[in-house]
């Protein structure tokens, strides 16, 4: 089977540019089940601090952006530049504080595009409306945290929205010409095979452009961190991942690039399992990236 590489992606995306890499960018928004709008606590699998390098930065917006730019282009100069809004929730603002944050960002000279991370539930009409209108200007990709197709999971792990909001946020980016990228999750507690084959028909029967696909993993500072340590969490073993995701891949694919396979959270903040840090490791076991 032919599969789409997330570079292939891009290429579609930013035709001008023969290699496009993000800069990651903490704009400081909350999340609406870490506030208070529609829970708290956050996920019971999320800290910020272990899959986002600027999660804990004080710096400015635009500071991030140079210092981002100079690392990217310390080698290849004519790299382009996609603006990656990675940390927490990303359209959890009026429509107005949005347009005050994404515009400068969007008028840098050297950005070809944004990436904006959010949830399914923080997509109101307003917001969309206002990234098809940047996406005129230059390309702009959603990135929505769908992590499960299974409802009874998505409370569970106080996700507090529904497979129902990624199929209606889906629809509204799509509808409005932007390009969509769901995030998921293999091997949350409770789930098996059929629940996994579920999430990636909720993907592609989305159309989303691009998917990330992450082994559950333990990180501190979490509820699963607690609960794992009391050995109330049992991960999936490599081969066991890695057969998953090779069906997740075969359902979504031809359409939907895969631009992950793994998680890679610091050393220092891993607590299980090793092997989901060593991407070549799980490429190597999933021959039909290869077909």
């Amino acid at each position: 089977m032919n599969t789409k590489s997330y570079k292939d992606f891009l290429k579609e995306i930013f035709p001008q540019h023969k290699q496009v890499r993000k800069v990651s960018l903490n704009a400081g928004f909350s999340c609406p089940n870490l506030d208070g709008t529609t829970g708290a606590g956050g996920c019971t699998y999320c800290n910020n601090n272990s899959f986002s390098s600027v999660a804990a930065t004080q710096s400015s917006l635009l500071e991030q952006l140079e210092t981002g730019i100079k690392n990217v282009r310390k080698k290849k100069k004519e790299i382009g530049i996609l603006a990656y809004f990675q940390s927490y929730t990303n359209t959890h603002a009026p429509v107005q504080k949005l347009r005050e944050v994404y515009t400068p960002v969007v008028s840098h000279s050297d950005v070809a595009g944004i990436a904006v991370g959010t949830r399914p539930d923080c997509l109101p009409s307003q917001v969309v409306e206002l990234l098809a209108e940047l996406n005129k200007a230059k390309p702009v990709i959603v990135e929505i945290g769908v992590q499960t197709a299974n409802n009874e999971t998505l409370k569970n792990i106080n996700r507090n929205h529904t497979a129902e909001c990624t199929r209606n946020a889906a629809k509204s980016c799509k509808d409005a010409g932007l390009a969509i990228t769901a995030h998921i999750i293999i091997g949350l507690p409770g789930e098996n095979t059929n629940d996994f084959a579920n999430t990636a028909n909720l993907v592609r029967d989305c159309g989303f452009s691009s998917v990330k696909i992450h082994p559950l993993h333990i990180v501190k500072g979490t509820h699963f961190a607690e609960e794992y340590q009391k050995g109330k969490i049992k991960l999936l073993s490599l081969e066991e991942y890695c057969k998953a995701a090779t069906e997740v891949i075969r359902i979504v694919s031809p359409d939907t690039a895969i631009e992950r396979i793994s998680g890679e959270s610091p050393s220092d903040m891993l607590l299980a399992p090793a092997w989901s840090r060593d991407r070549n490791l799980i490429i190597s076991k999933l021959p039909i990236l290869c077909n």
